[in-house]
């Protein structure tokens, strides 16, 4: 059995991703909001876990439509477990860091405590080719350096900063959405001007 990359998540600790405790620092109604959801948009939830976050966003998109992927197959299977009955709601794997979209077919990309797992890999080039001209990624984090309860050692974390430069190092703008989270930076990233498509 190949040893686990203490980077990413463990699926053995999926039921922690539903913790109660989990809402309060992570409310899903506010990083929801942090979307500037209109409604019929295609949002895409990399990196999904247990679909807490895509299920609250699937309510908020009544003629659009979520596509909630991940990398691990013990994930997935909470996926198509949570959103199964969801009209609109779609379940993938992410494979060898491919999604099975179109370029430019996401409108939003959440990722949530997923940048610090994709570091040195190709998951944020990926997400650029994913997201809309018009599109925002919403990055949300553990931040290095803030006292917290639980969550990855700090050596893997970014600052605030640091995530913003590794955003504007694969093409994003990037900046940093005061929050007020206790324990997470939120970066907000769009295509630079010249990608979006002329008013």
């Amino acid at each position: 059995m190949p040893e686990h990359d203490p980077k990413k998540f463990d699926p053995a600790r999926a039921s922690t991703l539903d913790a109660a405790e989990r809402e309060q620092y992570l409310p899903g109604g506010q990083l929801v909001a942090l979307l500037e959801l209109r409604g019929a948009e295609t949002v895409l939830d990399y990196g999904a876990g247990t679909g807490r976050l895509a299920l609250a966003a699937a309510a908020a998109i009544p003629q659009g439509r979520i596509v909630a992927v991940d990398e691990s197959a013990e994930m997935l299977a909470h996926l198509q477990q949570r959103l199964g009955g969801t009209a609109n709601a779609e379940v993938a794997l992410i494979s060898a860091n491919r999604v099975g979209l179109r370029d430019g077919e996401a409108d939003r990309i959440l990722a949530v405590n997923l940048l610090h797992e994709i570091r040195g890999e190709g998951a944020l080039d990926e997400m650029r080719r994913i997201l809309a001209p018009d599109g925002i990624l919403l990055v949300v984090d553990w931040e290095r350096g803030r006292p917290r309860p639980g969550g990855p050692p700090d050596q893997l974390l970014y600052t605030a900063a640091e995530a913003a430069s590794e955003l504007r190092s694969h093409g994003f703008e990037a900046a940093e959405i005061p929050a007020g989270l206790p324990y997470h930076f939120v970066i907000r990233a769009t295509p630079p001007p010249t990608a979006q498509k002329p008013a």
